[in-house]
């Protein structure tokens, strides 16, 4: 009975109230009582709180206790309902119980209201088990019925004692073939080979089962057309509750693919036990889906892990390690069997190892077992360790040499203000005191003489324009780059306009190809196109028409673009000079310039990161090559030749 009994009175007479509870509270019941009188009241209180017990009269104002039985009936079936009631003829009594109450009291005999009530909760309480349990057996049953005919991993099906098939789930149709039409009351004795029949083996089956309660083997079956398959068999026998054989059961699970997968595993221990033998320092585990090892090679590793074969073989994770060894590894074996492979390093005593486990799968690209690897790794770390040592020194070595190299650019810069402005100032005296030698003493001077001063002149006007292109090729280098995509086509007409002077007069036939886009510092890059073209108008001055073409290839990683002449060209064996800065392979009466423009040309590619070289033949023209790393943009396809003329 429950702790606290919840009761519902229909009851217009407080009096008669009061007296129930009286009565109640002498049996020492624990409960709570809920006096209503009215249609509203009795439904409102059936749908807030539904009540252990109903006791109710017969008789109320506008309301009956038949009615009320009646709409307890419909919303709570299961409560007791007692009338009490001041009298009861036959005939009512009679409609009483035919009406579905549980009991009914007198009022003048309310010592028999506690029994009553007691012994209908207890009616009830039984009736609320005895459904709770066939609801239970029910669904256990439709579960069992479900799982049975839903299963496909396994041919379920029952037998009569003389083995004629009598059920057939989905898994049984799928593992043979039959439909439930075609197999049911036929003789389990066709799934057997042919030799197997001859030797009675069926009926060997049956008369085990009948007399040990179950047998079970591993043999080949035959499907629907003869189809083979290897099977593992387990036949239970069936009986009532008299002990009376009824028929029994059969499963059967194909094991083929299982028996292949270990075949294949056995025949791979070799090649892993081979593959543990030949890694120094190494050992390698071969475990099941049971996280137990199968196989077990690298005497070395297992020595200083303090294991060996014996006592991992045939063992699973947890009957080798402790707990906590066994928390740390299992999830690595886990995840190897679920198809992740794992790497990572584990150190052990004085010792650290690289741990890799991956998943093994058969042919058809199942996981079957796992491999676990692991290799000493100790030496190799402790020359990580020196290497980032050493990587460490030559941080900090180059650091030094950075700061040294800072200090060597600011005595640059002051070299470069002593050049620019006191290397100047006797130039410019000497420049002065010719020019007043000229003006003052010219009709003293014999045209030798006069002479002399007029190379003195020249002299130290190319000094001075030494001295600019030094300063000029000084500041080149240390330029702040402002790199920007740019179009090499805009770059080349730019230069050709910066060089209208040199070539005015001049008979020149322009080739230039259509040229890519670039990444780079416009400023600097047209310095280079300038040198270059300027180059090659100077070279060909020699020439009755000069022909200079400018294009451009492109591979994966860079562009490589050119500039071509057909003037005087060069001897290779001086190739390497012609970047060098006041390398000049010809004499400066022939073609002027300082030996500066090249050599600018080179450090400026430099600093994009490309390469500078040429090619030519004396009197046979010349090219001069540049490349740059290609911009992370395509750049534009090149499109057809065109020949130009200036």
């Amino acid at each position: 009975m429950k702790d606290e009994i919840r009761i519902l009175v229909l009851e217009d007479v407080p009096a008669d109230v009061v007296m129930i509870n009286h009565e109640l509270r002498k049996a020492r019941l624990n409960f709570r009582c809920k006096r209503v009188e009215t249609k509203d009241e009795f439904l409102q209180q059936l749908k807030q709180h539904s009540p252990d017990v109903i006791l109710s009269d017969h008789g109320l104002p506008g309301f009956d206790g038949f009615s009320a039985l009646a709409i307890a009936k419909d919303k709570c079936p299961d409560v007791p309902f007692i009338f009490v009631t001041s009298a009861l003829g036959e005939e009512m009594t009679i409609e009483t119980f035919e009406s579905g109450a549980t009991d009914y009291v007198l009022k003048n005999r309310l010592s028999n209201l506690v029994p009553a009530m007691q012994r209908a909760l207890r009616e009830a309480e039984g009736k609320r088990k005895r459904l709770e349990a066939e609801e239970a057996l029910c669904k256990s049953e439709e579960r069992f019925r479900m799982l049975v005919a839903g299963v496909k991993d396994y041919a379920i099906f029952m037998l009569d004692p003389d083995g004629l098939i009598n059920s057939w789930n989905a898994g049984a149709e799928w593992m043979k073939g039959y439909r439930a039409e075609e197999i049911i009351g036929h003789h389990f004795s066709r799934f057997y080979t042919r030799e197997d029949v001859q030797k009675h083996k069926p009926d060997e089956a049956l008369h085990t089962a009948a007399a040990e309660g179950r047998y079970e083997e591993e043999g080949w079956r035959l499907g629907k057309g003869g189809s083979k398959f290897l099977a593992h068999v387990v036949i239970t026998a069936l009986r009532d509750e008299m002990g009376q054989l009824c028929g029994f059961a059969h499963v059967t699970q194909n094991i083929t693919e299982r028996r292949a997968a270990e075949e294949a595993l056995r025949k791979s221990e070799q090649l892993y036990r081979t593959l543990a033998g030949s890694i120094p320092g190494g050992g390698v585990a071969v475990f099941d889906q049971e996280l137990r090892h199968l196989v077990v090679e690298g005497e070395e590793v297992l020595e200083a892990l303090g294991l060996s074969k014996a006592t991992l073989e045939g063992k699973t994770l947890s009957e080798v390690f402790p707990p906590e060894s066994c928390d740390r590894m299992e999830p690595v074996y886990r995840a190897a069997l679920s198809g992740t492979k794992v790497i990572l390093e584990a150190p052990y005593r004085d010792r650290a190892y690289l741990v890799q486990a991956v998943p093994l799968r058969n042919g058809e690209g199942k996981i079957h077992a796992g491999m676990v690897m692991g290799l000493d790794i100790t030496e190799r770390k402790a020359t990580e360790d020196k290497l980032r040592k050493l990587n460490e020194d030559l941080e900090q070595r180059v650091r030094e040499r950075t700061a040294a190299l800072e200090a060597a650019n600011k005595e640059l810069d002051a070299f470069n203000y002593s050049v620019s402005h006191d290397l100047r100032t006797p130039l410019r005296h000497i420049d002065g005191f010719v020019e007043l030698l000229q003006v003052n003493a010219a009709d003293k001077l014999d045209r030798q003489s006069l002479g002399h001063l007029q190379k003195i002149v020249e002299s130290a006007k190319r000094m001075g324009g030494l001295i600019d292109d030094l300063l000029a090729f000084s500041r080149m280098g240390r330029a702040k780059l402002r790199a920007t995509k740019l179009s090499l086509d805009d770059l080349v007409r730019a230069a050709r306009k910066d060089l209208e002077g040199p070539t005015e007069g001049r008979k020149i036939e322009w080739v230039i190809q259509p040229l890519p886009n670039v990444q780079g510092d416009p400023v600097l890059l047209r310095q280079a196109m300038v040198n270059l073209i300027s180059n090659a108008i100077k070279y060909t001055r020699t020439r009755p028409k000069a022909r200079i073409e400018i294009g451009a290839s492109q591979t994966e990683t860079e562009m490589v673009a050119f500039v071509r002449d057909n003037g005087v060209g060069f001897d290779m064996k001086y190739a390497s000079k012609l970047f060098g800065v006041f390398q000049r392979l010809h004499h400066s009466a022939e073609f002027e310039g300082t030996g500066i423009g090249l050599a600018n040309v080179r450090r400026i590619i430099q600093r994009h990161g490309g390469r500078t070289w040429a090619e030519g033949a004396l009197d046979g023209g010349a090219t001069f090559y540049f490349s740059l790393p290609k911009p992370r943009e395509v750049a534009d396809e090149p499109k057809e030749t065109r020949p130009g003329g200036g």
